[in-house]
């Protein structure tokens, strides 16, 4: 009967073989040597600015692992594999406007089958357009005197383009100033930029424009500003100095501050014991956990030149701070 069975298997189920020996039965599958089928609807979305977007209809076996898509540049005949991927859908950015090239697709499956290609498809990717502005530009002052710096920190979201080849990054008085020659400040390849010729207690506005491999630039951003607020001056406990009770923190006020955050740590600017969060006046009681006695500690202020980073589009960030006062360091008795 165990053997009729087994017939009865093999008779259902005809991917599957059988092997019978003495005292021992095993069923194995064969192995797998059929293809997957050939991605459908290949199609090339959009092809140009320096890159070429692709989109097909996802195989539906369901021993798919990926699909490998092929690229040639300037000629049908030298095919080699761009990208793996398991998505229906790809952008090839950064290429070459005066360039052609050829693409084809094919889908493997978990045995390392892979079907047969597409039709290939060509593109050359001319820059048509200009790019789009930058956006979501956030300035930072930045005054920090333990460590010498002043400056202010800009960044952006880059345009998503596939030919992007700089920024040029401008700065005014205000937020309605002129892109132009007499406000360019500098350029850079990165969505990022310090700005160190600039003056405490002075507002700046800045404007970036993305340009391609063709030269062609976007529009200006909107602005982003800040400015570098004065350091604030510790007042109480002085540095070096018994701090009694009642453990009241003092300090000078500075101009334009939105707010400030108090800091007391175990060492200078680290391993903070406690903070104040943001508060508007420029003293405020030790609330934090029991100090030990005849032990070093460290305080120091951070103060704020806006609540929030607000963007043209609607969106916000928290603010940073923008100043930092020098650190005292106290004792208790």
């Amino acid at each position: 009967m165990k053997i009729n069975f087994l017939k009865a298997v093999i008779f259902i189920l005809p991917i599957l073989s059988v092997i019978i020996s003495p005292g021992c039965s095993e069923i194995t599958a064969p192995q797998d040597i059929f293809a997957p089928a050939t991605p459908r609807n290949f199609v090339l979305l959009g092809g140009g600015d320096g890159q070429a977007h692709f989109r097909w209809e996802r195989n539906t076996e369901p021993d798919l692992r990926e699909y490998r898509l092929y690229r040639s540049v300037n000629n049908s005949n030298s095919f080699t594999l761009l990208v793996s991927l398991i998505q229906t859908e790809y952008v090839d950015r950064f290429l070459e406007y005066d360039s052609t090239y050829y693409y084809y697709l094919t889908a493997i499956d978990n045995a390392g089958n892979e079907s047969v290609s597409t039709n290939i498809i060509d593109v050359q990717p001319l820059n048509i357009s200009a790019p789009q502005p930058p956006t979501r530009v956030n300035v930072s002052g930045m005054n920090n005197p333990q460590l010498g710096v002043q400056e202010l920190r800009l960044s952006w979201v880059p345009p998503d383009i596939g030919d992007l080849k700089n920024y040029l990054v401008y700065r005014g008085s205000d937020s309605s100033f002129t892109p132009d020659a007499s406000t360019f400040i500098d350029s850079t390849n990165i969505a990022v930029y310090i700005d160190r010729f600039v003056q405490i207690n002075q507002r700046y506005f800045y404007k970036v424009i993305a340009v391609d491999k063709g030269l062609k630039t976007s529009l200006p951003s909107k602005s982003g500003s800040d400015l570098i607020l004065s350091s604030p001056g510790l007042i109480s406990p002085a540095n070096n100095t018994r701090f009694g009770d009642p453990k009241i923190l003092k300090w000078a006020g500075v101009t334009d501050a939105v707010d400030y955050e108090v800091f007391v740590g175990n060492g200078p600017f680290s391993d903070v014991v406690w903070s104040s969060g943001k508060i508007k006046q420029s003293e405020v009681l030790y609330s934090g956990p029991a100090l030990q006695t005849s032990k070093v500690y460290y305080w120091w202020v951070g103060v704020y030149s806006k609540d929030k980073v607000r963007f043209g589009d609607g969106s916000e960030i928290p603010a940073q701070i923008n100043s930092y006062s020098l650190v005292n360091s106290f004792f208790v008795e």
